[in-house]
């Protein structure tokens, strides 16, 4: 993953570096709102190494589907800032920050024997540092779209997604409040993206962007680690298990300001 960052900064950094005089540096800065698609948490390994059972145990449940945690991450609203340059007519490149704190796993649980309600939640956190590269389909069509400035764009990115803990709970046990906590990792996965979006020129320096996204920002982990068996209130276990880890997608809309500074 850091090769292919690396190999994809120095092949844009090549024409960037070249300084053309039709060159322009900018500074784009906005929102997205981001809404993710379904995901599914499962084992990483049905036979851990070191002592340590499955989660889940790579077996179905009383509904035919293998064991996990089925749900989504629901939507979250981020800030991103980029830094960007043309070169020649057609094409620019940037590097992108985005910070969004606000995805939140909520699903459903289908262990046996313990009803078919089975919350499960976790609070999730994701950020990454991305090179995109945007190409201005009014030049590449040799079109005139006045004001506007269509554009389609692809990139790949650093991610980071974090969780703190999830909790696993089954109101339908007798002994109440029922339980389990897994604490969750902190990975750092190689993300992508593709967008297709329009600029609005409001004066030679200023242009207002929309657009739409697809985002595969990797995956999410729960730790190798042990987790805490509570019934009735009361701690009943610590038992040692694997990690598991669900995929990160979203369908995201931005809204920024792009100001060129020279």
């Amino acid at each position: 993953m850091q090769k292919s960052l690396v190999g994809l900064a120095l092949l844009v950094g090549l024409p960037l570096g070249a300084g053309t005089a039709e060159a322009s540096q900018y500074l784009r800065i906005g929102a997205i709102w981001e809404d993710s698609r379904n995901a599914t948490f499962l084992d990483r390994d049905c036979e851990p190494p070191g002592g340590q059972v499955a989660l889940f145990g790579c077996i179905d449940g009383d509904d035919g589907r293998p064991i996990g945690a089925r749900g989504d991450f629901g939507d979250s609203i981020g800030a991103q800032i980029g830094w960007g340059m043309h070169f020649g007519e057609m094409w620019r490149a940037e590097l992108e920050f985005v910070h969004q704190p606000d995805f939140e796993f909520e699903g459903n649980a289908n262990f046996l024997d313990t009803g078919d309600t089975q919350p499960v939640f976790a609070s999730t956190r994701h950020t990454r540092l991305g090179v995109n590269l945007y190409l201005d389909l009014a030049s590449a069509l040799a079109r005139d779209a006045g004001i506007f400035e269509p554009y389609i764009g692809a990139g790949i990115s650093a991610a980071r997604n974090r969780a703190t803990t999830m909790f696993f709970t089954f109101p339908e046990l007798e002994n109440q409040p029922a339980m389990t906590t897994v604490p969750c990792d902190s990975r750092i996965n190689a993300g992508w993206m593709v967008t297709a979006g329009t600029g609005i020129e409001l004066s030679p320096r200023n242009v207002i962007d929309f657009g739409v996204s697809w985002h595969d920002h990797g995956r999410l982990q729960t730790s190798a680690d042990f987790i805490d068996v509570i019934r009735g209130g009361q701690s009943v276990a610590n038992v040692e298990v694997g990690a598991t880890s669900a995929s990160l997608k979203s369908l995201g809309f931005s809204l920024s300001w792009r100001h060129y500074i020279r």
